[in-house]
Protein backbone atom coordinates (compact mmCIF):
# COMPACT_ATOMS: atom_id res chain seq x y z
CA UNK A 1 0.00 0.00 0.00
CA UNK A 2 1.14 3.51 -0.50
CA UNK A 3 2.57 5.35 2.53
CA UNK A 4 0.06 8.20 1.12
CA UNK A 5 -2.88 5.76 1.07
CA UNK A 6 -1.88 4.38 4.98
CA UNK A 7 -1.23 7.89 6.22
CA UNK A 8 -5.21 8.29 4.99
CA UNK A 9 -6.85 5.34 6.71
CA UNK A 10 -4.49 6.09 10.02
CA UNK A 11 -5.92 9.85 10.27
CA UNK A 12 -9.76 8.75 8.78
CA UNK A 13 -9.82 6.25 12.25
CA UNK A 14 -8.05 9.14 13.99
CA UNK A 15 -11.05 11.41 13.28
CA UNK A 16 -13.55 8.91 13.83
CA UNK A 17 -12.09 7.89 17.08
CA UNK A 18 -12.35 11.67 17.95
CA UNK A 19 -15.62 12.25 16.76
CA UNK A 20 -17.04 9.04 18.70
CA UNK A 21 -15.43 9.99 22.01
CA UNK A 22 -15.05 13.77 22.41
CA UNK A 23 -17.49 15.13 24.53
CA UNK A 24 -16.98 18.49 23.82
CA UNK A 25 -20.19 20.14 26.10
CA UNK A 26 -22.19 22.19 23.71
CA UNK A 27 -22.45 20.23 20.80
CA UNK A 28 -22.51 17.00 22.41
CA UNK A 29 -25.55 17.90 25.06
CA UNK A 30 -27.41 19.65 22.42
CA UNK A 31 -27.53 16.29 20.07
CA UNK A 32 -29.16 14.25 22.84
CA UNK A 33 -31.79 16.51 22.81
CA UNK A 34 -32.29 16.46 19.31
CA UNK A 35 -31.95 13.32 18.24
CA UNK A 36 -33.56 11.70 21.27
CA UNK A 37 -30.09 9.56 22.30
CA UNK A 38 -27.28 9.13 24.44
CA UNK A 39 -24.66 12.39 23.94
CA UNK A 40 -21.96 9.59 22.84
CA UNK A 41 -23.88 7.81 20.35
CA UNK A 42 -21.96 6.87 17.83
CA UNK A 43 -22.65 8.53 14.32
CA UNK A 44 -20.61 6.89 12.32
CA UNK A 45 -20.03 3.29 13.63
CA UNK A 46 -22.10 2.24 10.72
CA UNK A 47 -20.00 3.49 8.19
CA UNK A 48 -16.97 1.69 6.21
CA UNK A 49 -14.10 4.27 6.26
CA UNK A 50 -12.64 3.97 3.49
CA UNK A 51 -9.69 6.05 1.16
CA UNK A 52 -11.45 7.57 -1.95
CA UNK A 53 -7.93 9.06 -3.18
CA UNK A 54 -8.94 12.50 -3.47
CA UNK A 55 -12.71 12.22 -4.87
CA UNK A 56 -13.96 15.46 -5.84
CA UNK A 57 -18.19 15.26 -4.19
CA UNK A 58 -19.82 17.90 -5.65
CA UNK A 59 -22.80 19.11 -4.25
CA UNK A 60 -25.31 21.94 -6.96
CA UNK A 61 -27.00 24.54 -4.56
CA UNK A 62 -29.39 26.73 -4.78
CA UNK A 63 -28.93 30.42 -5.84
CA UNK A 64 -28.11 32.25 -2.73
CA UNK A 65 -28.10 29.07 -0.60
CA UNK A 66 -24.53 27.83 -1.29
CA UNK A 67 -23.39 28.08 2.76
CA UNK A 68 -26.32 26.14 3.59
CA UNK A 69 -24.31 23.19 2.14
CA UNK A 70 -20.86 24.57 2.19
CA UNK A 71 -18.50 27.34 3.71
CA UNK A 72 -15.03 28.17 2.62
CA UNK A 73 -13.60 29.31 6.36
CA UNK A 74 -14.79 29.50 10.10
CA UNK A 75 -16.10 33.05 10.65
CA UNK A 76 -16.99 32.54 14.10
CA UNK A 77 -20.53 32.26 13.42
CA UNK A 78 -21.43 29.11 15.04
CA UNK A 79 -23.40 27.63 12.56
CA UNK A 80 -20.91 28.70 9.70
CA UNK A 81 -18.63 26.71 11.75
CA UNK A 82 -20.51 23.90 12.28
CA UNK A 83 -20.84 23.48 8.58
CA UNK A 84 -17.65 24.59 7.66
CA UNK A 85 -15.92 21.66 10.54
CA UNK A 86 -18.86 18.89 9.22
CA UNK A 87 -17.25 19.19 6.08
CA UNK A 88 -13.54 19.05 7.25
CA UNK A 89 -14.79 15.91 9.33
CA UNK A 90 -16.05 14.12 5.95
CA UNK A 91 -12.99 14.86 3.88
CA UNK A 92 -10.30 13.27 6.33
CA UNK A 93 -12.67 10.45 7.15
CA UNK A 94 -12.72 9.91 3.08
CA UNK A 95 -9.59 11.71 1.87
CA UNK A 96 -12.27 13.83 -0.32
CA UNK A 97 -12.99 17.07 -1.69
CA UNK A 98 -16.22 18.99 -0.90
CA UNK A 99 -16.97 21.31 -3.79
CA UNK A 100 -19.95 23.60 -4.54
CA UNK A 101 -21.52 24.55 -7.46
CA UNK A 102 -24.32 27.60 -7.05
CA UNK A 103 -27.36 26.94 -9.54
CA UNK A 104 -28.46 30.20 -11.64
CA UNK A 105 -32.02 29.05 -10.04
CA UNK A 106 -33.46 29.55 -6.74
CA UNK A 107 -35.25 26.44 -7.37
CA UNK A 108 -32.03 24.75 -8.55
CA UNK A 109 -33.96 23.24 -11.28
CA UNK A 110 -31.72 23.91 -14.31
CA UNK A 111 -29.67 20.58 -13.49
CA UNK A 112 -32.27 18.50 -14.97
CA UNK A 113 -31.14 18.45 -19.18
CA UNK A 114 -27.29 17.68 -18.11
CA UNK A 115 -28.25 14.61 -16.43
CA UNK A 116 -30.42 13.24 -18.82
CA UNK A 117 -27.77 14.37 -21.50
CA UNK A 118 -25.85 11.78 -19.42
CA UNK A 119 -23.32 14.17 -18.02
CA UNK A 120 -21.99 13.58 -14.37
CA UNK A 121 -21.66 17.16 -12.87
CA UNK A 122 -23.21 16.55 -9.72
CA UNK A 123 -23.18 13.85 -6.73
CA UNK A 124 -26.19 15.61 -4.83
CA UNK A 125 -28.55 18.28 -5.60
CA UNK A 126 -30.42 20.50 -3.13
CA UNK A 127 -33.53 21.64 -5.23
CA UNK A 128 -36.42 23.84 -4.37
CA UNK A 129 -39.56 20.48 -2.81
CA UNK A 130 -41.45 20.68 -5.34
CA UNK A 131 -38.31 20.87 -8.39
CA UNK A 132 -37.29 17.47 -6.50
CA UNK A 133 -39.99 15.91 -7.64
CA UNK A 134 -39.84 17.46 -10.97
CA UNK A 135 -36.04 15.62 -11.20
CA UNK A 136 -37.99 12.21 -9.83
CA UNK A 137 -40.87 11.98 -11.90
CA UNK A 138 -38.75 12.23 -15.58
CA UNK A 139 -35.71 9.67 -14.16
CA UNK A 140 -33.04 11.70 -13.47
CA UNK A 141 -32.78 10.56 -9.90
CA UNK A 142 -31.06 7.38 -7.93
CA UNK A 143 -33.92 5.56 -5.99
CA UNK A 144 -32.57 6.16 -2.18
CA UNK A 145 -33.48 2.42 -1.64
CA UNK A 146 -30.93 0.82 -3.78
CA UNK A 147 -28.44 2.46 -2.01
CA UNK A 148 -26.76 0.41 0.49
CA UNK A 149 -24.50 2.60 2.36
CA UNK A 150 -27.42 4.91 3.51
CA UNK A 151 -29.18 3.95 6.34
CA UNK A 152 -32.49 5.56 6.35
CA UNK A 153 -33.77 3.78 9.61
CA UNK A 154 -31.12 6.28 11.75
CA UNK A 155 -32.96 8.85 13.41
CA UNK A 156 -30.80 11.77 11.09
CA UNK A 157 -32.89 11.11 8.55
CA UNK A 158 -36.66 12.67 8.43
CA UNK A 159 -39.09 9.53 9.04
CA UNK A 160 -41.77 11.21 7.76
CA UNK A 161 -40.33 11.89 4.24
CA UNK A 162 -39.06 8.65 4.14
CA UNK A 163 -42.67 7.00 4.78
CA UNK A 164 -44.88 9.10 2.65
CA UNK A 165 -42.33 9.41 -0.28
CA UNK A 166 -41.49 5.52 -0.50
CA UNK A 167 -44.35 4.48 -2.86
CA UNK A 168 -43.98 1.00 -4.40
CA UNK A 169 -40.20 0.65 -3.62
CA UNK A 170 -39.29 4.07 -5.14
CA UNK A 171 -37.95 7.14 -2.94
CA UNK A 172 -35.90 9.69 -4.64
CA UNK A 173 -35.90 12.41 -2.03
CA UNK A 174 -34.99 12.85 1.24
CA UNK A 175 -34.48 15.90 4.50
CA UNK A 176 -32.63 15.36 7.36
CA UNK A 177 -29.72 16.56 9.65
CA UNK A 178 -27.80 17.01 6.43
CA UNK A 179 -29.68 20.29 6.18
CA UNK A 180 -31.05 22.41 8.49
CA UNK A 181 -34.25 23.48 6.26
CA UNK A 182 -36.13 20.68 8.11
CA UNK A 183 -36.31 23.42 10.98
CA UNK A 184 -35.78 26.46 9.38
CA UNK A 185 -38.82 25.96 7.14
CA UNK A 186 -41.43 24.41 9.83
CA UNK A 187 -44.18 26.96 10.39
CA UNK A 188 -44.39 28.02 13.88
CA UNK A 189 -46.76 30.56 15.14
CA UNK A 190 -45.04 34.09 17.00
CA UNK A 191 -46.72 35.80 19.65
CA UNK A 192 -45.97 40.19 20.90
CA UNK A 193 -45.81 39.65 24.46
CA UNK A 194 -46.01 43.27 24.96
CA UNK A 195 -49.75 43.16 23.34
CA UNK A 196 -50.69 39.82 25.75
CA UNK A 197 -49.06 42.18 29.18
CA UNK A 198 -51.21 45.08 28.09
CA UNK A 199 -54.40 43.18 27.33
CA UNK A 200 -53.57 41.20 30.68
CA UNK A 201 -53.72 38.38 28.98
CA UNK A 202 -51.48 34.79 30.18
CA UNK A 203 -48.70 33.85 27.04
CA UNK A 204 -50.48 30.40 25.90
CA UNK A 205 -47.62 28.09 27.07
CA UNK A 206 -49.57 26.11 29.54
CA UNK A 207 -51.90 25.74 26.88
CA UNK A 208 -49.88 24.15 24.45
CA UNK A 209 -48.36 21.40 27.19
CA UNK A 210 -51.37 20.71 28.58
CA UNK A 211 -52.91 20.12 25.03
CA UNK A 212 -55.72 22.88 24.94
CA UNK A 213 -53.81 25.18 22.35
CA UNK A 214 -56.34 24.89 19.98
CA UNK A 215 -57.91 27.40 17.36
CA UNK A 216 -60.94 28.41 18.89
CA UNK A 217 -58.33 29.23 21.59
CA UNK A 218 -56.23 31.28 18.73
CA UNK A 219 -59.52 32.88 17.34
CA UNK A 220 -60.36 34.12 21.00
CA UNK A 221 -57.19 35.82 21.55
CA UNK A 222 -56.84 36.93 17.56
CA UNK A 223 -60.39 38.88 18.39
CA UNK A 224 -59.02 40.70 21.55
CA UNK A 225 -55.42 41.61 19.37
CA UNK A 226 -56.85 44.46 17.26
CA UNK A 227 -56.89 47.49 17.67
CA UNK A 228 -57.25 51.41 16.57
CA UNK A 229 -54.30 52.90 17.29
CA UNK A 230 -55.28 56.26 15.69
CA UNK A 231 -58.28 56.46 16.98
CA UNK A 232 -59.96 57.21 13.41
CA UNK A 233 -62.74 54.13 14.17
CA UNK A 234 -61.11 51.96 11.27
CA UNK A 235 -58.28 49.13 11.17
CA UNK A 236 -56.03 50.41 8.44
CA UNK A 237 -53.28 48.21 7.43
CA UNK A 238 -50.78 51.39 7.61
CA UNK A 239 -51.65 52.50 10.98
CA UNK A 240 -53.31 50.14 13.13
CA UNK A 241 -52.93 46.66 15.05
CA UNK A 242 -53.58 43.23 14.09
CA UNK A 243 -54.53 40.26 16.22
CA UNK A 244 -52.78 38.01 13.25
CA UNK A 245 -50.64 38.73 10.62
CA UNK A 246 -50.30 36.22 7.66
CA UNK A 247 -49.71 35.43 4.39
CA UNK A 248 -51.50 33.90 1.84
CA UNK A 249 -48.90 31.05 1.42
CA UNK A 250 -48.82 30.65 5.91
CA UNK A 251 -51.64 30.06 7.71
CA UNK A 252 -53.89 28.81 4.75
CA UNK A 253 -51.54 26.00 3.63
CA UNK A 254 -50.51 25.38 7.00
CA UNK A 255 -54.22 25.23 8.97
CA UNK A 256 -55.45 21.93 7.04
CA UNK A 257 -52.79 20.02 9.04
CA UNK A 258 -54.06 20.91 12.68
CA UNK A 259 -56.52 19.15 12.05
CA UNK A 260 -54.82 15.92 10.95
CA UNK A 261 -55.72 16.36 7.42
CA UNK A 262 -53.49 15.38 4.10
CA UNK A 263 -54.09 16.17 0.14
CA UNK A 264 -52.18 12.55 0.03
CA UNK A 265 -52.90 9.89 2.31
CA UNK A 266 -51.40 6.48 1.75
CA UNK A 267 -53.84 3.87 1.40
CA UNK A 268 -53.79 0.42 2.85
CA UNK A 269 -51.59 -0.72 -0.37
CA UNK A 270 -49.40 2.05 0.68
CA UNK A 271 -50.30 3.73 -2.17
CA UNK A 272 -50.92 7.65 -2.13
CA UNK A 273 -54.65 8.37 -2.47
CA UNK A 274 -56.59 11.68 -2.67
CA UNK A 275 -58.01 12.91 0.63
CA UNK A 276 -58.03 16.07 0.95
CA UNK A 277 -61.91 16.05 0.64
CA UNK A 278 -63.79 15.75 4.06
CA UNK A 279 -66.17 16.86 6.61
CA UNK A 280 -63.13 18.45 8.45
CA UNK A 281 -61.78 20.28 5.72
CA UNK A 282 -64.26 22.07 5.11
CA UNK A 283 -64.97 22.91 8.60
CA UNK A 284 -61.22 23.84 9.16
CA UNK A 285 -61.46 26.13 6.27
CA UNK A 286 -64.62 27.57 6.80
CA UNK A 287 -63.37 28.52 10.51
CA UNK A 288 -59.99 29.93 8.90
CA UNK A 289 -61.17 31.82 6.59
CA UNK A 290 -63.99 33.31 9.04
CA UNK A 291 -61.50 34.66 11.06
CA UNK A 292 -58.97 35.73 8.12
CA UNK A 293 -61.56 37.80 6.54
CA UNK A 294 -62.34 39.83 9.49
CA UNK A 295 -60.97 42.65 10.23
CA UNK A 296 -59.06 41.29 13.22
CA UNK A 297 -56.75 39.56 10.43
CA UNK A 298 -54.61 40.86 7.67
CA UNK A 299 -53.73 38.66 5.31
CA UNK A 300 -50.93 39.63 2.59
CA UNK A 301 -52.34 38.07 -0.64
CA UNK A 302 -49.35 38.05 -3.46
CA UNK A 303 -49.67 41.08 -5.79
CA UNK A 304 -53.53 41.31 -4.35
CA UNK A 305 -53.35 42.97 -1.14
CA UNK A 306 -49.81 43.55 -0.34
CA UNK A 307 -47.80 45.75 2.80
CA UNK A 308 -44.18 46.72 2.35
CA UNK A 309 -43.11 46.29 5.86
CA UNK A 310 -44.16 43.78 8.78
CA UNK A 311 -47.06 44.13 11.48
CA UNK A 312 -45.21 41.79 14.00
CA UNK A 313 -41.39 42.88 13.78
CA UNK A 314 -43.59 47.03 14.03
CA UNK A 315 -45.38 46.06 17.18
CA UNK A 316 -48.48 46.03 15.18
CA UNK A 317 -49.31 42.15 15.15
CA UNK A 318 -50.38 40.47 17.99
CA UNK A 319 -49.32 36.79 16.55
CA UNK A 320 -47.95 36.02 12.86
CA UNK A 321 -46.84 32.67 11.76
CA UNK A 322 -43.52 31.91 9.53
CA UNK A 323 -40.44 29.61 9.63
CA UNK A 324 -38.53 28.81 12.71
CA UNK A 325 -35.98 30.19 11.08
CA UNK A 326 -37.31 33.62 10.93
CA UNK A 327 -36.38 34.20 14.37
CA UNK A 328 -33.24 35.12 13.53
CA UNK A 329 -34.65 38.19 12.01
CA UNK A 330 -36.53 39.45 14.70
CA UNK A 331 -33.94 40.10 17.15
CA UNK A 332 -34.25 43.89 15.76
CA UNK A 333 -37.88 43.98 17.48
CA UNK A 334 -38.29 46.20 20.06
CA UNK A 335 -40.88 44.21 21.68
CA UNK A 336 -39.77 40.81 23.14
CA UNK A 337 -41.71 38.02 20.91
CA UNK A 338 -42.41 34.38 22.13
CA UNK A 339 -42.69 31.39 19.98
CA UNK A 340 -45.26 28.21 20.11
CA UNK A 341 -46.58 25.93 17.58
CA UNK A 342 -49.53 26.23 15.17
CA UNK A 343 -53.13 25.97 17.66
CA UNK A 344 -54.41 22.79 17.07
CA UNK A 345 -57.41 22.49 15.49
CA UNK A 346 -59.16 20.52 18.01
CA UNK A 347 -58.89 19.23 21.47
CA UNK A 348 -58.88 15.64 19.82
CA UNK A 349 -55.90 16.28 17.12
CA UNK A 350 -52.48 16.42 17.44
CA UNK A 351 -50.09 19.35 16.75
CA UNK A 352 -48.67 19.24 13.25
CA UNK A 353 -46.31 21.24 11.39
CA UNK A 354 -45.87 20.99 7.74
CA UNK A 355 -42.29 21.93 6.44
CA UNK A 356 -43.00 25.11 3.64
CA UNK A 357 -42.53 23.99 0.16
CA UNK A 358 -39.66 26.79 -0.35
CA UNK A 359 -37.34 24.44 1.49
CA UNK A 360 -34.73 21.95 -0.28
CA UNK A 361 -34.59 18.71 -0.30
CA UNK A 362 -32.10 15.90 -1.22
CA UNK A 363 -31.55 14.05 -4.58
CA UNK A 364 -29.04 12.27 -6.38
CA UNK A 365 -28.40 12.49 -10.11
CA UNK A 366 -28.88 9.16 -11.39
CA UNK A 367 -25.58 10.31 -13.74
CA UNK A 368 -23.65 9.31 -10.50
CA UNK A 369 -20.57 6.59 -11.31
CA UNK A 370 -20.78 4.96 -8.06
CA UNK A 371 -24.29 5.40 -5.84
CA UNK A 372 -22.60 3.46 -3.09
CA UNK A 373 -19.76 5.77 -2.35
CA UNK A 374 -21.46 8.86 -2.95
CA UNK A 375 -23.92 7.57 -0.87
CA UNK A 376 -21.59 6.58 2.13
CA UNK A 377 -20.65 10.34 1.82
CA UNK A 378 -24.00 11.40 2.43
CA UNK A 379 -24.56 9.34 5.23
CA UNK A 380 -21.47 10.89 6.76
CA UNK A 381 -22.76 14.05 6.28
CA UNK A 382 -25.94 13.43 7.44
CA UNK A 383 -24.77 12.13 10.77
CA UNK A 384 -22.21 14.37 11.50
CA UNK A 385 -24.71 17.14 10.43
CA UNK A 386 -27.02 15.48 13.69
CA UNK A 387 -23.95 15.76 15.53
CA UNK A 388 -22.76 19.56 14.90
CA UNK A 389 -24.72 21.08 12.34
CA UNK A 390 -28.31 20.68 14.02
CA UNK A 391 -27.18 21.44 17.25
CA UNK A 392 -25.57 24.66 16.89
CA UNK A 393 -28.83 25.45 14.87
CA UNK A 394 -31.29 24.07 17.13
CA UNK A 395 -30.17 24.22 21.06
CA UNK A 396 -27.78 27.07 20.38
CA UNK A 397 -28.69 29.21 18.05
CA UNK A 398 -32.48 28.94 17.71
CA UNK A 399 -33.45 27.62 21.52
CA UNK A 400 -30.71 30.48 23.27
CA UNK A 401 -29.93 33.20 20.95
CA UNK A 402 -32.97 34.33 18.89
CA UNK A 403 -35.64 32.70 21.11
CA UNK A 404 -36.21 35.16 23.97
CA UNK A 405 -37.83 32.57 27.20
CA UNK A 406 -37.07 29.23 28.14
CA UNK A 407 -40.34 28.90 27.38
CA UNK A 408 -40.43 29.08 23.98
CA UNK A 409 -37.54 26.22 23.92
CA UNK A 410 -40.10 23.70 24.77
CA UNK A 411 -42.22 25.21 22.40
CA UNK A 412 -39.50 24.53 19.84
CA UNK A 413 -39.43 20.93 20.72
CA UNK A 414 -43.22 20.33 20.09
CA UNK A 415 -43.02 22.00 16.79
CA UNK A 416 -39.96 19.81 16.21
CA UNK A 417 -41.81 16.62 17.29
CA UNK A 418 -44.69 17.46 15.01
CA UNK A 419 -43.31 18.15 11.61
CA UNK A 420 -44.70 16.25 8.66
CA UNK A 421 -44.62 16.04 4.76
CA UNK A 422 -47.57 16.07 2.96
CA UNK A 423 -46.54 14.67 -0.45
CA UNK A 424 -50.01 16.53 -1.78
CA UNK A 425 -48.54 19.41 -1.11
CA UNK A 426 -44.56 19.76 -1.61
CA UNK A 427 -44.64 17.07 -4.69
CA UNK A 428 -46.86 19.23 -6.72
CA UNK A 429 -50.90 18.42 -8.29
CA UNK A 430 -53.69 20.69 -8.43
CA UNK A 431 -54.40 20.66 -4.73
CA UNK A 432 -50.94 21.26 -4.10
CA UNK A 433 -51.36 24.91 -2.93
CA UNK A 434 -55.30 24.78 -2.18
CA UNK A 435 -55.27 27.19 0.95
CA UNK A 436 -53.53 29.76 -0.92
CA UNK A 437 -55.84 29.36 -3.62
CA UNK A 438 -58.95 29.75 -1.67
CA UNK A 439 -57.56 32.82 0.11
CA UNK A 440 -56.96 34.59 -3.11
CA UNK A 441 -61.00 33.79 -3.80
CA UNK A 442 -64.19 36.75 -2.84
CA UNK A 443 -65.88 33.37 -1.56
CA UNK A 444 -62.89 31.01 -0.48
CA UNK A 445 -65.72 27.88 -0.10
CA UNK A 446 -63.31 24.40 -0.31
CA UNK A 447 -66.61 22.41 -1.69
CA UNK A 448 -66.56 24.25 -4.95
CA UNK A 449 -63.02 24.49 -5.27
CA UNK A 450 -62.49 20.65 -4.64
CA UNK A 451 -65.45 20.09 -7.25
CA UNK A 452 -63.69 22.10 -9.62
CA UNK A 453 -60.52 20.76 -9.46
CA UNK A 454 -60.98 16.99 -8.58
CA UNK A 455 -60.98 15.27 -11.80
CA UNK A 456 -57.31 17.18 -12.59
CA UNK A 457 -56.22 16.23 -9.05
CA UNK A 458 -56.99 12.46 -9.82
CA UNK A 459 -54.87 12.93 -13.32
CA UNK A 460 -52.41 14.48 -11.62
CA UNK A 461 -52.32 11.89 -9.19
CA UNK A 462 -52.38 9.02 -11.64
CA UNK A 463 -49.45 10.70 -13.70
CA UNK A 464 -47.10 11.25 -10.84
CA UNK A 465 -47.53 7.78 -9.48
CA UNK A 466 -47.40 6.09 -12.66
CA UNK A 467 -43.96 8.54 -13.17
CA UNK A 468 -42.85 7.94 -9.74
CA UNK A 469 -43.46 5.09 -8.59
CA UNK A 470 -43.95 3.00 -11.89
CA UNK A 471 -47.68 2.30 -10.45
CA UNK A 472 -50.36 1.64 -13.87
Amino acid sequence: MKLRNLLCIILALFCTMVLVACNDGENNSSSSGWNGADADLNFLSHIEIEDMDGYNFRILNRKGMVNEQYVEEETGDIINDAVYRRNETVKNLFNIEISSIESASNTADDALNTILAGDDQFDIIFPHSRSAFSYAIQNALVNFNDIETIDLSKEWWAKDIVDSANINGHLYVLDGDISTHRLSYAFAMYFNKRIFDELGLDYPYSKVLDGTWTFDEFSKLVKQGSKDLNGDGLIKVEDDQFGYATRDWYGPIEVIYTGGQRIYTKNAKGIPALSINSNKTVEIFSKFFALANSEDVFMQLDKIKMYSGDHFTEGRAMFADRGLGSAKSMRSMNDEFGILPWPKFTLDDEYKTVVNGHASLLIMPVTVPDYNKSGKIIEALCAVGSRDVIPAFYDVSLKTKFSRDAESEDMIDVIKESIIYDLGYIAGGAFDSTGCHLSRQSNPDFASFYAANESKALSDLENFLSSYAKIG
